[in-house]
């Protein structure tokens, strides 16, 4: 009897724990695939939109401010764009400079395997240097 009690508050313990890691794994998948690229001043108008009504939600703005401030937002987040993508060029360019200094280290098979590696995150970096056509079309 006392066996069952431990092995079902065991389960139910279990249970808890599974569903709020389950739910935090939704939740963070969520945030990356959804919140993250909105608030990251991607440059079409649905970025421009949610963070004017962050913005507007923060600062508890009337619809008259909200009209003032959404053409600075735009303008912020155009430049913000251009200054990301000058920043990330800059550190694909360094990065690969310094990859190709240690390749004559390297044996034949590392080489392939850090040309894979080196590719994998320059194609990381690349997204943030993207326009919001060329990142639709999987360029």
């Amino acid at each position: 009897m006392v066996t069952k009690t431990k092995f079902k508050a065991g389960c139910g313990v279990a249970a808890v724990f599974g569903a709020g890691f389950l739910c935090g794994a939704v939740a963070l998948f969520i945030f990356i695939v959804r919140i993250i690229p909105l608030s990251e001043g991607w440059r079409d108008e649905e970025s421009k939109e949610f963070v004017t009504r962050h913005l507007a939600r923060q600062l508890d703005l009337r619809d008259d401010q909200i009209e003032q401030v959404k053409p600075v937002v735009a303008e912020v987040l155009e430049a913000r764009y251009h200054h990301r993508r000058r920043y990330v060029e800059a550190d694909i360019e360094l990065t690969g400079t310094g990859f190709e200094k240690i390749l004559p280290i390297l044996t034949d098979q590392q080489k392939e395997q850090a040309k894979k590696v080196f590719e994998r995150w320059k194609k990381g970096k690349e997204r943030f240097t993207q326009t919001p056509d060329e990142a639709g079309s999987g360029r």
